[in-house]
């Protein structure tokens, strides 16, 4: 009896109207309409195994490359992203001398999120074969960050900067979520690939706590080292944009996840931070105070775009912004 009461109050942390909706489109952008100032274009690119495709947009700012090329922002569940863009941040960014190309690397459909393509490509394999690589929300297939990794590194990065001039040593990739467990794998694994790594939300408690590992099994940085932005919801992570609607969930599946989330404290992106930044690393971590998980998407987003174009602000001290 307490089993059951205890499962159904787990059910109940993860209300209904808390899921992401996905089946929400992306309908009409900057993209469609146009901003003073920029153009865009896009390409389209296949996973090596043929089961994915991405659509990727490029935002252009109409003013001559420098020399050096202009800094890039990859920009994953690039949808989503987007419709987090609007004519206001862009004429913002456009007065930033330079100003950044934002590349948003999104699937190749009209969905704001794909979860059973990004519960793929960003996670990374875990130990125990296939078996193992599968969604505690939702059984979805996991493991295919490195080859994700593989094709921005050797196709849409090659091919971004073959539209445009763009500066490699100002390179930065976000991701909200399982892209935040992307970007951190990403930073874990080929520190030198981006210059800057964006983690907004990430899932930290995925492959219970698999991250975490991957932290600790990091020898040295590449000098000079990568940037780290980290940002949390005080609201609260409710399910990630890969788990089935509450009302769908069994036990065994509430039970999993719960599991999944103790496997890691509380408090561990601000451990993780003061970890990093012991190691080296320039690591901005903050609370974004009353703010959903889903929330921190947008959010975050905005943080980091005007973070590239501003003045950094003085660190007073290595403590968590608030």
């Amino acid at each position: 009896m307490h089993r059951v009461v205890a499962l159904l109050g787990l059910l109940l942390a993860f209300p209904l109207a808390a899921q992401p909706d996905l089946t929400r489109r992306i309908g009409s952008t900057v993209a469609d309409t146009g901003v003073t100032g920029w153009r865009f274009e896009q390409f389209r690119v296949g996973s090596r195994d043929g089961l994915r495709r991405y659509r990727v947009r490029l935002a252009l700012p109409d003013a001559p490359a420098p020399a050096a090329g202009f800094p890039a922002v990859y920009l994953l569940d690039g949808n989503a992203a987007l419709m987090e863009i609007d004519a206001a941040l862009l004429a913002t960014l456009s007065k930033a001398m330079p100003p950044p190309v934002l590349v948003f690397v999104g699937y190749d459909n009209d969905l704001r999120i794909d979860a059973e393509a990004r519960a793929y490509d960003y996670t990374p394999q875990r130990p125990g074969g296939e078996e193992a690589q599968r969604d505690v929300p939702g059984g979805r297939r996991n493991g295919g960050a490195d080859a994700f990794l593989d094709l921005l590194e050797t196709v849409i990065v090659p091919k971004a900067e073959s539209i445009v001039r763009l500066d490699p040593r100002r390179r930065t990739l976000w991701g909200h979520s399982y892209g935040g467990v992307f970007a951190l794998h990403a930073l874990f694994a080929r520190p030198r690939t981006f210059a800057g790594y964006a983690a907004a939300d990430p899932s930290l408690w995925w492959g219970d706590g698999q991250l975490l590992k991957e932290e600790d099994a990091v020898a040295s940085w590449p000098s000079p080292p990568p940037r780290l932005w980290l940002w949390v919801g005080e609201g609260g992570e409710r399910a990630p944009a890969s788990a089935p609607p509450s009302s769908t969930r069994d036990p065994a599946a509430v039970e999993a996840m719960r599991r999944a989330r103790g496997s890691v404290p509380p408090d561990a992106a601000r451990r993780m931070a003061e970890r990093l930044r012991r190691s080296g690393l320039d690591v901005r971590l903050e609370t974004l105070s009353g703010q959903s998980h889903g929330q921190t998407l947008g959010s975050s987003l905005h943080r980091l775009l005007r973070a590239l174009v501003e003045p950094p602000a003085p660190q007073a001290s290595a403590q968590e912004q608030r």
